[in-house]
């Protein structure tokens, strides 16, 4: 009995243990441009059925366990910058981003970018900005009056030109059947795991093609999508695992003085 209670409390601390690290990612986090507030989902373990009064079989549970970690893929706050390539999605879309050596890549909702030396649109950890059709937006040195409308289209007054703007390239956005299926890579960044479903690039606010009438949304220029978490629930959410956490902890120490308890009649 006492050793059933201590490995039921065993799986009570290791699932506490991932959710307290959940809650502290999201706290941590709070201020991080385009962040998504992530959730635990919790499980029972069921060890096998017993009898009941009745007669009527019961499943016995040995503990809790965790299901699984979702995203909250709701858009968080515009915080205006003024600055013409910080881009902000409003919609379900994201952007991609291609790192330039190893050609991965990746899908995040950071839009702070930076033009770099050669010209070419990327995010600050220099990987490149994919447009439309999944190539890289290069801009000509000594363009001006560069601008993004909400539709992705790039423009800008060519060098040694007075004008007008002129149509440079469009910013894509991609959309996946399942979000939930993205894995977070670190950075602020997505990999596609095996189960995002259709992945699809398009111009902002056109359906995307193939499979989807999802256009992903369109793009605010001038503006960042801060972080979506809500710090009042998280607290809360904090204070609530580690008291569960420390229940746990009793029931381990309480196992362990009935075990003791056990041995010392035996002696």
């Amino acid at each position: 009995m006492a050793a059933d209670m201590m490995y039921t409390a065993l799986a009570g601390l290791n699932t506490f243990n991932t959710a307290l690290s959940v809650v502290s990612d999201n706290i941590a986090n709070a201020n991080t441009t385009g962040w998504k507030s992530n959730t635990v989902d919790f499980g029972d373990l069921v060890g096998g059925l017993m009898a009941t009064s009745d007669g009527a079989p019961t499943a016995q549970g040995v503990g809790s366990t965790v299901l699984g970690v979702t995203s909250d893929w709701t858009t968080g706050a515009e915080i205006q910058t003024g600055t013409w390539s910080d881009l902000m999605i409003q919609g379900s879309g994201f952007f991609e981003v291609e790192n330039p050596t190893s050609t991965v890549d990746y899908y995040t909702r950071d839009g702070s970018f930076q033009v770099n030396a050669a010209g070419l649109l990327t995010d600050m950890k220099g990987n490149d900005v994919l447009d439309s059709s999944g190539g890289t937006i290069t801009i000509a040195p000594g363009t001006t009056d560069l601008s993004v409308d909400q539709l992705g289209n790039l423009t800008g007054i060519a060098p040694g030109t007075t004008g007008p703007a002129t149509p440079i390239d469009t910013i894509g956005i991609t959309t996946f059947s399942n979000p939930n299926g993205l894995i977070r890579d670190g950075n602020n960044d997505y990999t596609a795991g095996p189960d995002v479903g259709n992945i699809a690039i398009a111009n902002p606010g056109t359906p995307a093609t193939p499979a989807t009438t999802d256009s992903g949304g369109t793009i605010i220029s001038g503006a960042l999508e801060g972080s979506n978490v809500d710090l009042t629930a998280q607290m809360v959410n904090l204070i609530d695992y580690q008291a569960d956490y420390q229940a746990n902890s009793k029931s381990i120490e309480t196992g362990n003085t009935l075990l003791q308890t056990v041995v010392n009649l035996i002696r």
